[in-house]
């Protein structure tokens, strides 16, 4: 089995920090995507509101304050990097674990690439400008 994965790189004109805030503090985070209780503590357990998803559990797996931060999600890890860049930063997404022998798996992969590049992540560099 070999596990793919979809990399998305979001350049955003605020800050790391600001950044930061909006994916790792459960205010942040509902103002761009989903609510869930996330905390940047290595272990920290909380779930995200899928909606017709459902509730998906996560864990959080590793944590460098302002830099990256990374989860499990479900079936998945979510790791977001922040560098920064000449006009604010450039968040990384990489969506880990897509196995594509799994037809659920295969499904995402193919769909959630396209949409954290073309709805997701613009929205959440949209909510951040306007915040500034």
């Amino acid at each position: 089995m070999t596990l793919q994965t979809v990399v998305v790189e979001q350049p955003i004109a605020a800050s790391p920090e600001r950044v930061w805030e909006r994916i790792s503090t459960p205010s942040g985070i509902a103002q761009w995507w989903r609510p869930g209780e996330i905390a940047p503590i290595v272990g920290h357990e909380f779930t995200m509101d899928m909606d017709k998803w459902g509730q998906i559990p996560c864990r959080v797996i590793e944590v460098h304050p302002g830099e990256k931060l990374a989860y499990t999600f479900g079936d998945f890890e979510l790791h977001w990097s922040t560098k920064p860049a000449k006009e604010g930063c450039v968040l990384l997404l990489e969506h880990r674990g897509f196995d594509l022998d799994n037809p659920q798996h295969r499904f995402a992969f193919e769909n959630m690439g396209s949409g954290w590049r073309t709805i997701v992540l613009p929205r959440l560099a949209e909510g951040v400008n306007a915040a500034a």
